[in-house]
């Protein structure tokens, strides 16, 4: 398996985690519609949701509750 598709992997396992696209996508700070082109193979996470990832891990093993999104 190469480097990209271990980071997609990992990035759809992370999505699997949640209960909706949507929920996914807010935790991840994106779009659902970035989240469902990740999904369907359309694109391909890039570095930073890869990291982004990694820091909801170590925040929740922390027993840190992920923040809420921020309303402008």
């Amino acid at each position: 398996m190469s480097a990209d598709e271990q980071k997609r992997e990992y990035v759809l396992n992370a999505i699997a985690s949640y209960s909706t696209q949507q929920e996914a996508a807010i935790a991840l700070g994106t779009s659902p519609r970035v989240v469902s082109q990740w999904n369907t193979n359309k694109a391909k996470p890039r570095d930073l949701a890869v990291r982004v990832v990694q820091l909801l891990g170590v925040l929740k093993d922390a027993g840190l509750e992920v923040p809420p999104p921020l309303d402008f």
